[in-house]
């Protein structure tokens, strides 16, 4: 059995396998650790990868990638649609309002959905594992940022699926960093708590959180993200410079040539990091447009100035994240940076200055997360023994469950179900007293200022008919699983049922059993058992409502009587009753859909094989003939 953690990154991807000497980086096909995330489409073929980085130069308009910024996200969303700005490919609004790609593949246009690409994405990775371990690859566990919604979790879910995977979990990338970090401690204290902040500045994104260790596990005390914020802003920052640059004094505009536009934005990336150890660089690109030869120049300080605004937002998520773990920066024993983009000697400044202690790097900036995902596949694994460690992972978001009562013309109520920071995976049991089918709602309670719909999910338990003709009794189960996905699993109608008592000698009574929720977990944090009743009248009596709730009025309490012949108190049976619950996920792939995506891109895999093939033999044939004119 294969373990693999997949880190898929918004700008490339890492691959690590876990083996019984621990956890190695596989290197794809040309021997380097990370794998472009892009998908460049051809004429005869696709090309992933690394081979698709090497073919987006000369077809920018058909090469995709950020695709992590596409995935699970309406059109209209203002983020998404500050990115498209940026990407010299072509994107419109599908009819279910989500984006739609547009690539011109083997001689005519097509439309691809983020999910379909990023389950091409997986597939190569998937390939790269499977050549190095030499076995088929089907469990795996994948990082996704803590930020992502039930829409883009979900989607990822399908892409894995499309592409032949089955994820053990998706892992946040700040706990599998957690993760990766603290099961090799051996030094952890056993009482009091070791927390440590662990800032990952990526390529688009910015997460921070502070982690509680003990000797055998971490807890997550606070998440706080920064969704738009990464290493690229640095880069667009000096893009415009430079386009401004240009525009004066070689008399060219770049935005007008998409070619020009993605050159000068790999010349802006590299000038990054090459001021990220000197304090001055010099930019160079021949023939950028109009057969024009560039230059210039930039020290570090005017680099740090024109980035300032980028700069400014970086402190926003370090004091979120301590306020919420109720921290002061003197608990925090140590800070860890990770991430490509928190090279940039500025983010180290801000973040020194914040904490008051030098940020440390004792972990790989760019692969933490793959490890920490090999290692939690590893663990799940049944057919790996790891050092125990427990993680109890937080959910960033508050969630609640909305409903309307049986009762005409009454506003809809809610309750918060899973509030945030609630440990993943959880499990509430909720009563409902109903004569009719119930619709439920499952809802975001804020979503800050993401624009991330409220609405998540509907689900229509019923129909139902109670035996005795009343409202019945319906035990509804919520789960928010593993991969940080709220669902109604399953609803049961309860009746009960009196038995007539029977006298037995010299036996003591014994207790009513308790009732089962489903294997809910014991942990009163991680699941309960609410009850959802509506409110009573005003008329309705004192006792009424005790005995409603189980009580019994102190007045008409018997008093046990000691004879030879005891008689047992009567005893309730308990009928069971599964109830249909029916769900509705908006924006989510209905499973059809999903089912002929999984065709398609076995289709594409195929025909893959054959375009490859073809020229292999056409190559084979051409090299044949040569030879023969030679002889």
């Amino acid at each position: 059995m294969s373990v693999v953690g997949f880190d898929l990154g918004n700008e490339s991807c890492i691959v690590a396998v876990a083996r019984q000497r621990g956890i190695d980086v596989v290197l794809n096909e040309e021997s380097k650790r990370e794998t472009p995330a892009i998908v460049c489409f051809g004429d005869k073929q696709r090309f992933i990868g690394t081979a698709g980085a090497a073919s987006s130069t000369m077809n920018p308009k058909n090469s995709i990638s950020q695709i992590k910024r596409l995935l699970g996200r309406k059109f209209s969303d203002p983020e998404l649609q500050n990115d498209l700005a940026s990407f010299p490919f072509r994107v419109t609004e599908g009819p279910d309002g989500f984006p739609l790609v547009h690539v011109r593949f083997l001689g005519e246009e097509r439309t691809f959905t983020p999910t379909q690409l990023l389950a091409m994405v997986l597939s190569n990775l998937k390939g790269i594992a499977e050549g190095n371990l030499k076995a088929a690859v089907v469990d795996c566990c994948i990082g996704i940022p803590v930020y992502f919604s039930d829409l883009q979790r979900r989607a990822v879910l399908d892409a894995a699926t499309i592409a032949g995977l089955r994820p053990l979990r998706l892992f946040h990338e700040t706990t599998a960093t957690a993760l990766a970090y603290g099961i090799y401690k051996t030094d952890l204290p056993e009482h009091d708590q070791l927390n440590v902040a662990f800032v990952d500045v990526g390529h688009a994104s910015m997460q921070v959180s502070i982690v509680g260790y003990k000797k055998g596990q971490l807890k997550m005390l606070s998440h706080a993200y920064d969704r738009s914020l990464g290493g690229r802003d640095f880069d667009e920052a000096l893009f415009k410079h430079f386009a401004a640059k240009f525009k004066e004094e070689y008399k060219i505009d770049v935005y007008q040539n998409a070619r020009a536009c993605l050159r000068l934005r790999v010349a802006c990336e590299k000038l990054k990091k090459m001021l990220s150890a000197n304090p001055e660089a010099p930019l160079n690109i021949e023939c950028l447009m109009d057969e024009k030869d560039v230059r210039g120049f930039i020290k570090r300080e005017e680099f740090e100035q024109i980035s300032a605004p980028v700069l400014e937002r970086v402190k926003g998520p370090l004091e979120k994240a301590l306020a919420e773990a109720g921290l002061t920066t003197d608990s925090v024993h140590f800070v860890e940076v990770v991430g490509s983009g928190s090279r940039v000697p500025a983010i180290i400044k801000i973040i020194t200055e914040f904490f008051g202690k030098e940020p440390r790097r004792t972990m790989n900036a760019s692969e933490c997360v793959a490890r920490g995902c090999a290692l939690q596949c590893a663990i799940l694994s049944p057919t790996f023994k790891v050092r125990e460690f427990q993680v109890n992972d937080g959910f960033p978001f508050s969630i609640a469950l909305s409903w309307k009562p049986d009762s005409q013309n009454s506003e809809p109520q809610h309750t918060v179900v899973f509030p945030k920071g609630n440990a993943i995976p959880s499990v509430k049991a909720l009563t409902f007293y109903r004569s009719s089918t119930l619709e439920v709602d499952v809802l975001y309670i804020d979503t800050g200022d993401s624009q991330i719909p409220q609405k998540i999910s509907t689900y229509t338990i019923g129909p139902f008919q109670p035996s005795k003709g009343e409202k019945a009794k319906l035990k509804v189960k919520v789960r928010l699983n593993i991969h940080g996905i709220v669902t109604v699993d399953s609803a049961m109608m309860l009746e009960e049922d009196v038995e007539v008592p029977v006298s037995s000698v010299n036996e003591a009574p014994k207790d009513a059993t308790k009732m089962d929720t489903d294997d809910a977990p014991s942990d009163p944090s991680s699941g309960t058992d609410v009850n959802m009743q509506e409110p009573k009248s005003a008329d309705t009596t004192e006792g009424a409502t005790a005995a409603e709730n189980g009580a019994q009025d102190p007045e008409e309490k018997s008093v046990p009587m000691e004879t030879d012949a005891k008689v047992e108190p009567s005893k309730k049976k308990v009928k069971k009753t599964a109830v249909p619950v029916h769900e509705l996920v908006y924006g989510a792939l209905p499973a059809a859909e999903l089912e002929k995506a999984v065709e398609k891109e076995k289709m594409l895999w195929r025909l893959m094989s054959m375009t490859c093939v073809t020229s292999s033999t056409t190559s084979t044939t051409i090299l044949s003939h040569q030879r023969r004119r030679k002889g």
